[in-house]
């Protein structure tokens, strides 16, 4: 049984809201919800209409037979959550209201370990003074330098708004190939310069201090960290002094770096590559002249500014850049793509489901990330992946929006953390889910030439805002036998442990293995959650469409929803009567009570939000007292367990974020023992 039990909330139930003419409109706020708790208002408008009717008898008493002023009004509606208004969302809902009108079971479905099924075994650790630190809200974002000028990008943006919340203090990271392309920043109006290379279709965009205002406050109100990136292609240090000094104005100290450049390895790759913005005299001694120059200009206008660089996959930049002088306080940046191979040279590293979920793939991922944090160590300086993807391939391929790069993303995000990397953020688009870039973790509604206001997760991103419900604590020790089993753990500081499984063995050949687990103490309680869908190329139903107002107007979803489909997705999960959903809202409590389609990638069976550890499901069969407890793992699936102790303090809770200057201490040894797979095609 659970030791703080909910009241049950039965989807569909209507109470009291503050104003029916309000009633379909999400509230504005900027911290915990008011509208999660019961409205409290209505009563004094009950007493005063009382007194009303009373003063109005009197006045009219001949005037023929009066209503009886002991009647009460009807209830106003309200949404499915009681005290909660309709089309609410997420972001001012607490989680935990969600969670019990989700009616999840008490015992997670399935994890009872059967007769005769396959097993494995995991073997978890003690903690150690050597351990790596598991920061919560390390996992992030990164999205284009141009984004910045993106006016959805902002507070009042509420799929947005719980999207980062749902990340739990993220790191926003700017950046991207349009960093040195197309990314032209002006504190004074200046015109767009006509004068720079573009490719076809390509466009200068300018973002100013205003720009920066309105982003800053949807890292304020999120909690989020934020890294911006200068021009270096264009070389202009003051310029880049001039980006620092506005956005530490605006951001204060949510602005926690600034990246010179972007990839400057691949400034010139050849005479004919489209993507050059410099001439063959560039290399690496150009580039470490002109990174001093501009950190010095930086450091003249904000001083203290951590410089980030190169945002490499090269060893030789890594060391260049790491050794430029005047550029401390710096962070190494580390971008990685295991299956970019898009052609056919490298067969292991084309984006294929079978490469996906091979253990090559996360040797390599090992192989290339140890060596990153070797240089790292060396210079004292901490080790963050703002920008990583399974692949950067362009278009859709056997990988995009599929299970198989969901559990890979989740594992990527846990496994690199243990491996020293302090900040991972995950390549993104504000672009629509129907034609945007599909390996993006969010997208948006509309089209590529008019992409709408809300805004969905793929499946990789259910997976990063799986790992990011995750609290902070150390990394500890955990070892499985099994090659297409991977164990990371996390130990918090009320004694309990997070532990991720993710296994990568087929869901449409294999069944369920039994994992048994040990455990370094006594265990009170085990909960489960789990990423997971019907096949390596499943996909999480994104429905981030406008409402539907009639076949003519439906162009059809991302998901290949029909227009009748649609509409019920705009219905009130449970009630006997739907109504219009917010044409602003999509991550709503609506959405957010409807489960997903049989075989859909899912987390739980739901999408956003992910239930908080303390509502989740309990593993079955869990002996109290004991030191290992068996639980039935499907194929296919990343899946996080929160083991309690006997001796627990507290269960675990989403308290910190990383420090702003995460300069890390010498380590005795390492999270995890070292891959010596060589690395390639990075």
């Amino acid at each position: 049984m659970r030791t703080s039990p909910r009241p049950p909330v039965t989807p569909g139930r209507t109470a009291p809201s503050p104003d029916p003419s309000r009633s379909s409109q999400p509230p504005a706020l900027s911290g915990p919800s008011t509208s999660s708790l019961p409205h409290r208002t209505l009563p004094v408008r009950r007493r005063a209409l009382a007194v009303l009717s009373t003063v109005l008898l009197c006045a009219t008493a001949c005037a023929g037979p009066q209503p009886d002023p002991s009647a009460k009004p009807a209830p106003e509606p309200t949404g499915p959550v009681p005290g909660v208004v309709r089309n609410a969302p997420l972001h001012a809902v607490d989680p935990g209201l969600v969670a019990a009108a989700r009616d999840l079971p008490e015992t997670y479905p399935g994890s009872a370990p059967r007769k005769d099924d396959p097993t494995a075994r995991v073997t978890l650790g003690r903690a150690s003074p050597g351990d790596e630190d598991y920061r919560h809200g390390s996992v992030g974002l990164s999205l284009e330098s141009t984004d910045l000028a993106d006016p959805r990008l902002g507070e009042d943006n509420h799929d947005l708004v719980s999207i980062l919340q749902s990340l739990h203090e993220p790191t926003l990271r700017f950046g991207g190939n349009s960093t040195d392309r197309r990314f032209f920043f002006t504190s004074t109006d200046e015109p767009i310069p006509t004068n720079w290379p573009l490719a076809k279709g390509e466009k200068i965009t300018k973002v100013t201090p205003a720009d920066l205002e309105r982003v800053a406050a949807l890292a304020h109100r999120t909690g989020t960290s934020v890294i911006l990136s200068a021009n270096l292609a264009r070389y202009d240090p003051d310029r880049a002094a001039d980006l620092a000094a506005h956005a530490r104005a605006t951001f204060g100290d949510r602005l926690v770096g600034l990246m010179i450049g972007n990839e400057p390895n691949g400034f010139h790759r050849g005479s004919d590559d489209p993507l050059n913005v410099k001439g063959p005299e560039w290399n690496r001694t150009v580039y470490a002249r002109q990174l001093t120059a501009y950190a010095r200009a930086v450091h003249r206008k904000v001083p203290h500014l951590r410089i980030v660089a190169p945002g490499a996959y090269s060893d030789p930049w890594w060391e260049v850049a790491a050794e430029a002088p005047g550029t401390a306080p710096f962070a190494l940046a580390l971008h990685q793509y295991p299956l970019s191979e898009c052609g056919t040279r490298w067969t292991r590293q084309k984006p294929t489901v079978t490469n996906a979920v091979a253990p090559q793939t996360r040797e390599r991922v090992d192989a290339l990330v140890s060596r990153a944090r070797s240089v790292a160590d060396e210079h004292r300086v901490p080790l963050w992946i703002t920008e990583t993807s399974l692949s950067s391939c362009p278009g859709g391929n056997q990988i995009t929006e599929t299970l198989a790069a969901a559990v890979y993303q989740a594992d990527y995000s846990v496994r690199v953390q243990a491996l020293a990397a302090e900040r991972v953020t995950a390549h993104s688009s504000l672009g629509p889910c129907h034609g945007g870039p599909p390996m993006s973790p969010l997208c948006s509604d509309g089209t590529v030439g008019s992409p709408g206001e809300r805004f969905g997760l793929r499946a990789n991103g259910l997976a990063l805002a799986l790992i990011a419900s995750i609290p902070q604590g150390t990394m500890t020790p955990a070892r499985t036998g099994s090659e297409d089993l991977t164990a990371f753990a996390v130990t918090h500081a009320d004694g309990s442990t997070s532990l991720v499984l993710s296994d990568f063995r087929d869901p449409a050949t294999a069944g369920p293995r039994t994992t048994t687990v040990t455990t370094p103490g006594p265990v009170q309680r085990v909960t489960q959650s789990q990423l997971r869908g019907g096949s390596w190329r499943a996909t999480a139903p994104v429905r981030a469409t406008a409402p539907v107002r009639g076949a003519a107007d439906a162009p059809g979803s991302p998901d290949g929803a029909t227009a009748e489909e649609q509409a019920t997705d705009d219905a009130a999960p449970g009630a006997t009567s739907s109504y219009p959903a917010d044409p602003r809202v999509h991550l709503s409590v609506e959405n957010a009570l409807r489960s997903s389609a049989d075989g859909a990638v899912s987390v739980d069976g739901y999408g956003l939000p992910i239930t908080p550890p303390a509502d989740r499901p309990e593993v079955a069969g869990v002996r109290s007292g004991a030191t290992s407890f068996a639980v039935s793992l499907p194929a296919g699936t990343t899946t996080v367990l929160t083991i309690e102790t006997e001796h627990a303090t507290a269960r675990p809770s989403a308290t910190a974020s990383p420090s702003g200057d995460g300069t890390p201490t010498p380590k005795a040894t390492p999270g995890v023992p070292r891959a010596t797979t060589r690395s390639g095609g990075q």
